[in-house]
């Protein structure tokens, strides 16, 4: 079942599918690369309110999440689910972009050479933390995004704590943003390879024809579209169930995807001038950061039933 959007909405997305434009290719010269930042589209987000879209008078996290999903489906990448969801919900009003830093402090940490605050959850507080990039160097990866590492660790004594109450608000959201990347890098990696197979031709016929491949692609499409509809009711709901649901359900299909995605875009998928990795490999990426589907799966259990 498919939900339309509201007129604000749509008006919402057309001002972004506008502005998103220019980045729906990269140039040639960086293919070759794993991660391209998009600086001028965070930018231009930036002058145009987007960021400011869950704390706007009639809209709300919703709104925020269909964005993020929206840029996420671009080949380039800019900070947009802690800086749009989870400092928003949180109450944050700090320098962007943000890093959802994670315990060790020394590893290699997503958009961190970008940053200038990271929030970290140390289980009983979370940390807001300014990040001074003279600290950082550059990581080198495959992942999809810009990584880096501390040179030198934070002083966490100078760090500014919120309680015990924004633990589970800061999880929830985090979780809400991760699946709402990770949903639009599915569909973007979902449609581009549905493009490819309509062109790419084999005995003399388009390969998206054969049946084999009709159907698998079918799943993979039904896949992305459950993550989405699910990363959206958690948004909407801001409910801690809603959202590790989506958070496993996201997860749970990540192999079939990469394994049929891959496949069907043939030799060309195994290569980085070519798109597909842009997507796949930032889903294996966010895959990490939300801890894996059986984790998801357990919290939602907890959630329902209690227990341990």
């Amino acid at each position: 079942m498919d939900f339309d959007l509201s007129e604000d909405q749509a008006v919402l997305l057309s001002a972004l599918d506008s502005i998103m434009a220019p980045y729906r290719d990269i140039a040639a010269q960086d293919r070759l690369s794993f991660s391209v930042y998009a600086s001028a589209l965070d930018e231009q987000l930036v002058e145009n309110g987007f960021f400011e879209a869950a704390r706007t008078e009639g809209m709300g996290p919703l709104d925020a999440a269909l964005i993020i999903e929206q840029v996420a489906r671009l080949p380039h990448v800019t900070e947009i689910g802690a800086s749009m969801l989870v400092a928003p919900m949180l109450g944050l009003d700090l320098p962007r972009p943000f890093v959802l830093l994670s315990q060790p402090l020394d590893k290699a940490q997503r958009f961190l050479p970008v940053a200038r605050t990271g929030l970290l959850d140390t289980g009983d507080e979370i940390l807001v933390i300014a990040i001074d990039q003279d600290q950082v160097e550059d990581v080198n990866s495959i992942y999809g995004y810009p990584y880096g590492r501390f040179t030198t660790l934070p002083d966490l004594s100078q760090a500014r704590r919120l309680g015990p109450e924004a633990v589970v608000a800061f999880r929830t959201w985090a979780q809400v943003a991760l699946a709402a990347e990770m949903s639009g890098a599915i569909r973007a990696a979902v449609d581009f390879t549905v493009a490819y197979v309509k062109d790419r031709r084999l005995f003399g016929r388009q390969l998206g024809t054969y049946q084999s491949v009709h159907h698998r692609l079918a799943e993979c499409d039904q896949i992305a579209r459950g993550a989405f509809w699910l990363t959206m009711k958690a948004a909407w709901s801001g409910s801690r169930i809603d959202a590790s649901l989506a958070a496993c359900y996201t997860q749970q299909h990540v192999r079939k995807l990469m394994f049929d995605l891959h496949q069907f875009n043939g030799a060309m998928g195994l290569t980085t001038e070519h798109l597909l990795h842009f997507w796949t490999f930032r889903v294996r990426a966010l895959q990490s950061e939300l801890g894996g589907q059986n984790g998801a799966a357990l919290e939602a259990a907890q959630q329902a039933w209690g227990g341990g």
